[in-house]
């Protein structure tokens, strides 16, 4: 089964530690909360690590669990973060990490975007698959 899922989500929480902040270099580990409306209804919470470079450039990799309601299904799932900006342009990938879908969501596999609205809201799309286990 392909669908597609399109929801909006907001901070809950946002607590950032610096892990180094040197010459050309500031590395900070992050921990943050999320919660979902639309097509998927649900909270996350999540871990990054960023680093900032000089002449603007930073990037992040994490993980984020995910738990809610797409479609009367109910579960949950862990999406894994790497994205990077450099010279104004960025790339950013998000998947649905393999076999971590829970309840309804077991045999998910999908890939997502994050789209930052000029309001500072968030738009969160996945196309995604759940494979029949049974």
């Amino acid at each position: 089964m392909s669908a597609h899922v399109t929801a909006t989500f907001t901070f809950d929480s946002w607590d950032e530690h610096t892990v180094l902040d040197t010459e050309g270099a500031r590395i900070v580990r992050t921990s943050f909360a999320k919660s979902f409306a639309g097509d998927l209804d649900g909270t996350s919470r999540g871990e990054m690590v960023m680093a900032h470079a000089l002449e603007g450039s930073a990037a992040y990799t994490g993980y984020e669990r995910v738990e809610g309601v797409i479609g009367g299904r109910r579960g949950g799932f862990v999406l894994r973060h790497n994205a990077f900006l450099a010279d104004g342009a960025g790339s950013s990938e998000v998947v649905v990490m393999a076999s971590s879908g829970t309840g309804d969501f077991t045999g998910l596999s999908g890939t997502a975007s994050i789209t930052r609205q000029d309001d500072g809201g968030h738009t969160f799309t996945m196309d995604y698959d759940i494979e029949d286990t049974t």
